[in-house]
């Protein structure tokens, strides 16, 4: 065998598997279709601060842009309300913002830095599984080893050819990169609603997607301004998912008293899929020979649309599985980790969407509703505990 490990996509988390086993003292090649670091990606994000408590060795101070501490939320463009996020003992509790090409590149330094090998420019056509590995073959070239991880993203090959995930369902979101220079708030404006965007609050606007939500996350020098939503299934192209996007992108925007540039200043339009989690299922072979992580293996959170950090931490489990020679244990292990938030957080969207105003009124844009999700941030609560609140809360709703 050339590697004990060949992991395929350098995203969040194909690069730390790659930099936990090769921690671990296995030898790794890291696969990335990518001519070159960094490389841009569209996503929103947004990290946890709790991420810190999974997966050791983490320094934010290298790889964050600003930090969030409040929430900004409308429906459908109007009625504000900002409201801060804290911990039970009373501090911000923080969700980190990160560009992608910045975030993704310091974890595959630190993969390279433990001792893996970075090959880029690779494009992965098959792999071969059998009883003694695996070969993975991207054009003349194959590379063999006694395990594959598939990191490479919602539409990868890996979990396609190894029968993994081959039911998934994802949703759509849109999503561009607006050049933004942050200044305090318009003395003639309350904080927060309309005028200068705050470098520490996310914007959230609900009420204009079915099943999803707009939003605005601050960026060092820019705003990631998108639009996304959960669909059960494969949307047909009469139902107008890419107009009802873009219109809630310029409701967001008008929100905050901005509009969507044009002309030669208009952003480039970025769409993906969010591979959102649906319910347990193998994330590995029964061989134990191939594993999925990240957005390979769907874990996206279902409720906030967040996979960065799972991604991270389906990428540290996977490693110690390997490690171990345990991989036959990874899709226990994942659900041991992961499957009680996914799934109380699928049950609170699906109240969620079915009464959205209702549920706007009496749970998000009440103050105590954002602490409660900054202690989800934090790490203090669960999505179970929300759940909890939430059956409570609709039960007697003056309560």
């Amino acid at each position: 065998m050339n590697f004990d490990v060949i992991v395929v996509g350098a995203g969040p988390g194909g690069a730390t598997c790659a930099w936990k086993c090769a921690e671990l003292g296995l030898k790794v090649l890291l696969l990335d279709r990518a001519p070159s670091l960094p490389r841009y990606k569209p996503c929103g994000g947004g990290i946890p601060s709790s991420l810190v408590r999974h997966v050791e060795g983490l320094e934010p101070e290298k790889f964050i842009d600003l930090t969030v501490t409040k929430l900004r939320h409308t429906w459908r463009g109007k009625s504000p309300v900002l409201a801060e996020m804290t911990c039970r003992d009373g501090k911000p509790a923080e969700v980190w913002m990160v560009q992608r090409p910045r975030f993704d590149t310091y974890l595959v330094e630190k993969a390279k830095s433990a001792g893996a090998v970075l090959r880029l420019g690779v494009k992965v056509s098959d792999i071969t599984v059998t009883y003694e590995g695996v070969t993975v073959t991207a054009g003349e070239e194959n590379w063999t080893a006694r395990y594959v991880v598939g990191a490479d993203g919602a539409k990868g090959i890996v979990g396609a050819r190894a029968g993994l995930r081959l039911g998934k369902r994802w949703g759509i979101a849109r999503e561009v990169e607006i050049p933004y220079e942050y200044a305090p708030p318009a003395p003639d404006h309350p904080e927060g609603t309309r005028g200068a965007i705050l470098r520490d609050a996310c914007y959230l606007d609900y009420g204009s997607v079915k099943n999803g939500y707009a939003w605005i996350f601050p960026k060092a020098g820019y705003l990631s301004v998108g639009a996304g939503m959960l669909v059960p299934r494969q949307p047909k192209a009469e139902q107008n998912v890419g107009m009802i996007l873009m219109d809630a992108i310029h409701t967001m925007l008008g929100s905050v008293g901005m509009i969507y540039p044009t002309g030669m200043d208009a952003p480039k339009l970025w769409a993906h899929p969010i591979p959102f989690w649906t319910g347990m299922e193998p994330l590995a072979t029964k061989d134990g020979r191939v594993l999925l992580v990240g957005d390979a293996a769907g874990v996206v959170q279902p409720l906030f649309g967040e996979g960065i950090q799972y991604a991270v931490r389906t990428g540290a489990i996977a490693a110690q599985q390997l490690a171990a020679n345990t991989t036959l244990q990874y899709t226990e292990a994942v659900k041991t980790e992961l499957a009680g938030e996914f799934d109380a957080a699928l049950r609170v969207g699906k109240v969620f969407h079915r009464t959205p105003y209702l549920s706007y009124r009496l749970g998000v844009k009440n103050p105590a509703g954002t602490k409660l999700v900054g202690r989800l941030m934090s790490g203090e609560v669960s999505l179970e505990h929300l759940e909890q609140r939430i059956y409570d809360k609709l039960k007697n709703p003056f309560k």
